[in-house]
Protein backbone atom coordinates (compact mmCIF):
# COMPACT_ATOMS: atom_id res chain seq x y z
CA UNK A 1 0.00 0.00 0.00
CA UNK A 2 1.45 3.40 -1.00
CA UNK A 3 1.96 6.20 1.52
CA UNK A 4 -0.42 8.45 -0.44
CA UNK A 5 -3.14 5.80 -0.41
CA UNK A 6 -2.68 5.31 3.35
CA UNK A 7 -3.00 9.05 4.05
CA UNK A 8 -6.04 9.38 1.79
CA UNK A 9 -7.71 6.40 3.43
CA UNK A 10 -7.04 7.78 6.90
CA UNK A 11 -8.57 11.15 5.97
CA UNK A 12 -11.62 9.45 4.48
CA UNK A 13 -12.16 7.32 7.58
CA UNK A 14 -11.78 10.41 9.80
CA UNK A 15 -14.54 12.29 7.92
CA UNK A 16 -18.01 12.23 9.41
CA UNK A 17 -20.52 10.36 7.23
CA UNK A 18 -23.13 12.31 5.30
CA UNK A 19 -25.98 13.37 7.55
CA UNK A 20 -23.87 13.73 10.70
CA UNK A 21 -25.04 16.97 12.34
CA UNK A 22 -23.90 19.72 14.70
CA UNK A 23 -25.79 22.42 16.58
CA UNK A 24 -24.63 26.06 16.44
CA UNK A 25 -24.51 27.66 19.89
CA UNK A 26 -26.01 30.93 18.57
CA UNK A 27 -29.56 30.56 17.22
CA UNK A 28 -30.36 34.26 16.76
CA UNK A 29 -31.06 35.94 13.41
CA UNK A 30 -28.21 37.18 11.23
CA UNK A 31 -25.08 36.04 9.45
CA UNK A 32 -22.95 33.44 11.27
CA UNK A 33 -19.45 32.11 10.71
CA UNK A 34 -18.55 28.52 11.58
CA UNK A 35 -15.04 27.11 11.42
CA UNK A 36 -15.38 23.85 9.52
CA UNK A 37 -14.48 20.81 11.64
CA UNK A 38 -11.78 18.54 10.23
CA UNK A 39 -14.34 15.74 10.19
CA UNK A 40 -16.97 17.80 8.36
CA UNK A 41 -15.50 19.88 5.50
CA UNK A 42 -18.90 19.80 3.74
CA UNK A 43 -20.92 21.18 6.66
CA UNK A 44 -24.10 22.95 5.51
CA UNK A 45 -27.30 24.51 6.79
CA UNK A 46 -30.75 23.46 5.44
CA UNK A 47 -31.21 24.07 1.72
CA UNK A 48 -33.54 27.08 2.13
CA UNK A 49 -30.91 29.05 4.10
CA UNK A 50 -28.52 31.50 2.39
CA UNK A 51 -25.01 30.09 2.81
CA UNK A 52 -21.60 29.47 1.27
CA UNK A 53 -18.28 27.83 2.09
CA UNK A 54 -15.08 29.75 1.37
CA UNK A 55 -13.01 28.15 -1.37
CA UNK A 56 -16.01 26.61 -3.13
CA UNK A 57 -18.43 27.95 -5.75
CA UNK A 58 -21.95 28.78 -4.60
CA UNK A 59 -25.05 29.38 -6.70
CA UNK A 60 -26.39 32.93 -6.58
CA UNK A 61 -30.16 32.97 -7.19
CA UNK A 62 -31.38 36.45 -8.16
CA UNK A 63 -34.79 37.97 -8.91
CA UNK A 64 -34.04 40.84 -11.29
CA UNK A 65 -37.01 42.70 -12.73
CA UNK A 66 -35.12 43.31 -16.00
CA UNK A 67 -34.80 39.57 -16.76
CA UNK A 68 -38.42 39.05 -17.84
CA UNK A 69 -38.86 40.68 -21.26
CA UNK A 70 -42.55 39.82 -21.73
CA UNK A 71 -45.09 37.46 -23.27
CA UNK A 72 -46.31 37.10 -26.86
CA UNK A 73 -49.12 35.10 -28.46
CA UNK A 74 -46.76 33.07 -30.69
CA UNK A 75 -49.31 30.71 -32.33
CA UNK A 76 -52.96 29.76 -31.72
CA UNK A 77 -53.11 28.08 -28.33
CA UNK A 78 -49.51 29.00 -27.47
CA UNK A 79 -47.84 31.66 -25.38
CA UNK A 80 -44.11 32.48 -25.52
CA UNK A 81 -42.34 34.09 -22.55
CA UNK A 82 -38.96 35.73 -23.20
CA UNK A 83 -36.19 36.14 -20.62
CA UNK A 84 -32.88 38.00 -20.95
CA UNK A 85 -30.42 36.46 -18.49
CA UNK A 86 -27.21 37.94 -17.01
CA UNK A 87 -23.75 36.70 -18.12
CA UNK A 88 -22.74 33.39 -16.55
CA UNK A 89 -26.33 32.30 -15.86
CA UNK A 90 -26.85 28.51 -15.92
CA UNK A 91 -30.33 28.24 -14.37
CA UNK A 92 -33.75 29.83 -14.84
CA UNK A 93 -36.66 29.22 -12.47
CA UNK A 94 -40.12 30.33 -13.59
CA UNK A 95 -43.30 30.26 -11.53
CA UNK A 96 -46.75 30.68 -13.06
CA UNK A 97 -49.82 32.03 -11.35
CA UNK A 98 -51.59 28.67 -11.64
CA UNK A 99 -50.52 25.06 -12.38
CA UNK A 100 -50.00 24.23 -16.06
CA UNK A 101 -52.12 21.07 -15.70
CA UNK A 102 -50.19 18.89 -18.15
CA UNK A 103 -49.59 21.52 -20.82
CA UNK A 104 -46.68 20.87 -23.21
CA UNK A 105 -43.72 23.20 -22.73
CA UNK A 106 -40.85 24.06 -25.08
CA UNK A 107 -37.79 25.98 -23.90
CA UNK A 108 -35.03 27.34 -26.13
CA UNK A 109 -31.79 28.99 -25.04
CA UNK A 110 -29.89 31.51 -27.16
CA UNK A 111 -26.17 32.26 -27.02
CA UNK A 112 -25.06 34.95 -29.44
CA UNK A 113 -25.86 33.55 -32.91
CA UNK A 114 -26.85 30.01 -31.92
CA UNK A 115 -29.85 28.43 -30.22
CA UNK A 116 -30.39 25.05 -28.58
CA UNK A 117 -33.38 23.32 -26.95
CA UNK A 118 -33.75 22.90 -23.19
CA UNK A 119 -37.20 21.29 -23.32
CA UNK A 120 -39.22 19.87 -26.19
CA UNK A 121 -42.96 19.41 -25.66
CA UNK A 122 -42.41 18.29 -22.08
CA UNK A 123 -45.70 18.09 -20.17
CA UNK A 124 -45.73 20.10 -16.93
CA UNK A 125 -48.31 19.55 -14.21
CA UNK A 126 -47.27 22.11 -11.58
CA UNK A 127 -46.87 25.87 -11.52
CA UNK A 128 -43.04 25.91 -11.43
CA UNK A 129 -40.46 25.25 -14.11
CA UNK A 130 -36.70 24.81 -13.54
CA UNK A 131 -34.29 24.96 -16.48
CA UNK A 132 -30.57 24.14 -16.21
CA UNK A 133 -27.81 24.28 -18.81
CA UNK A 134 -24.01 24.18 -18.95
CA UNK A 135 -23.13 26.82 -21.56
CA UNK A 136 -21.91 29.93 -19.73
CA UNK A 137 -22.59 32.28 -22.66
CA UNK A 138 -26.39 31.88 -22.75
CA UNK A 139 -27.99 35.33 -22.87
CA UNK A 140 -31.65 34.54 -23.40
CA UNK A 141 -34.34 31.88 -22.93
CA UNK A 142 -37.79 31.57 -24.51
CA UNK A 143 -40.37 29.37 -22.78
CA UNK A 144 -43.37 28.41 -24.92
CA UNK A 145 -46.47 26.91 -23.32
CA UNK A 146 -49.07 25.00 -25.40
CA UNK A 147 -52.14 25.98 -23.39
CA UNK A 148 -54.85 24.56 -25.70
CA UNK A 149 -58.24 24.37 -23.91
CA UNK A 150 -56.60 25.76 -20.74
CA UNK A 151 -56.46 29.20 -19.21
CA UNK A 152 -53.68 31.34 -20.65
CA UNK A 153 -50.69 31.04 -18.25
CA UNK A 154 -49.43 34.13 -16.43
CA UNK A 155 -45.84 34.42 -15.19
CA UNK A 156 -45.82 35.21 -11.46
CA UNK A 157 -42.10 35.23 -10.60
CA UNK A 158 -38.67 34.18 -11.86
CA UNK A 159 -35.11 33.68 -10.64
CA UNK A 160 -31.80 33.22 -12.41
CA UNK A 161 -28.88 31.23 -11.04
CA UNK A 162 -25.15 31.52 -11.65
CA UNK A 163 -22.10 30.06 -9.96
CA UNK A 164 -20.01 32.54 -7.96
CA UNK A 165 -16.96 32.52 -5.67
CA UNK A 166 -17.97 34.89 -2.85
CA UNK A 167 -14.40 35.41 -1.58
CA UNK A 168 -13.44 36.76 -5.03
CA UNK A 169 -16.18 39.39 -5.08
CA UNK A 170 -14.96 42.92 -4.26
CA UNK A 171 -18.38 43.83 -2.84
CA UNK A 172 -18.26 41.05 -0.21
CA UNK A 173 -16.79 42.31 3.12
CA UNK A 174 -13.43 40.89 4.17
CA UNK A 175 -15.04 39.45 7.31
CA UNK A 176 -16.79 36.91 5.03
CA UNK A 177 -13.60 35.56 3.45
CA UNK A 178 -11.89 33.53 6.20
CA UNK A 179 -10.55 30.16 4.96
CA UNK A 180 -12.15 26.86 6.06
CA UNK A 181 -15.37 28.56 7.06
CA UNK A 182 -19.09 28.15 6.49
CA UNK A 183 -21.14 31.35 6.45
CA UNK A 184 -24.92 31.10 6.79
CA UNK A 185 -27.77 33.55 7.31
CA UNK A 186 -29.87 32.43 10.27
CA UNK A 187 -33.50 33.38 9.50
CA UNK A 188 -34.47 33.93 13.16
CA UNK A 189 -38.13 33.81 14.09
CA UNK A 190 -37.55 31.08 16.66
CA UNK A 191 -36.22 28.65 14.08
CA UNK A 192 -33.57 26.18 15.27
CA UNK A 193 -30.94 25.60 12.57
CA UNK A 194 -28.93 22.37 12.46
CA UNK A 195 -25.77 22.01 10.36
CA UNK A 196 -25.08 18.65 8.72
CA UNK A 197 -22.30 17.05 6.71
CA UNK A 198 -23.60 17.31 3.11
CA UNK A 199 -20.94 16.36 0.55
CA UNK A 200 -21.77 17.03 -3.09
CA UNK A 201 -24.45 19.66 -2.39
CA UNK A 202 -24.20 23.09 -4.02
CA UNK A 203 -24.91 25.87 -1.52
CA UNK A 204 -27.05 28.84 -2.57
CA UNK A 205 -27.35 32.57 -1.92
CA UNK A 206 -30.16 34.98 -2.76
CA UNK A 207 -28.02 38.09 -2.16
CA UNK A 208 -24.50 39.09 -1.12
CA UNK A 209 -23.76 39.56 2.59
CA UNK A 210 -24.28 43.15 3.70
CA UNK A 211 -21.69 45.33 5.41
CA UNK A 212 -20.65 44.28 8.89
CA UNK A 213 -19.19 41.16 10.39
CA UNK A 214 -20.81 37.76 10.95
CA UNK A 215 -21.09 36.35 14.46
CA UNK A 216 -18.60 33.53 15.10
CA UNK A 217 -20.39 30.51 16.55
CA UNK A 218 -19.13 27.26 18.02
CA UNK A 219 -20.68 23.82 17.52
CA UNK A 220 -21.84 20.93 19.64
CA UNK A 221 -22.34 17.46 18.17
CA UNK A 222 -26.00 16.65 17.68
CA UNK A 223 -27.21 13.54 19.53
Amino acid sequence: MSALFSVTSALWLAMAPAGTCWLPTDQTAGWKRVELPEAAPALAAPEDVDQFRVGEPARLLESDSKVYVGATHSKPGRMAYAFRVPPGTTRLEVSFLEPLRGAKVDATASAEARTFPLLSERRQAGASLVLDWYAADVDGVVVEVHHHLRKRPVVRSWRTGRDVWPEREASVPTAFKAPRALYFLHPGGGRYVTLCQSPGRTLTLSSWPAEGAPAAVSLTRAP
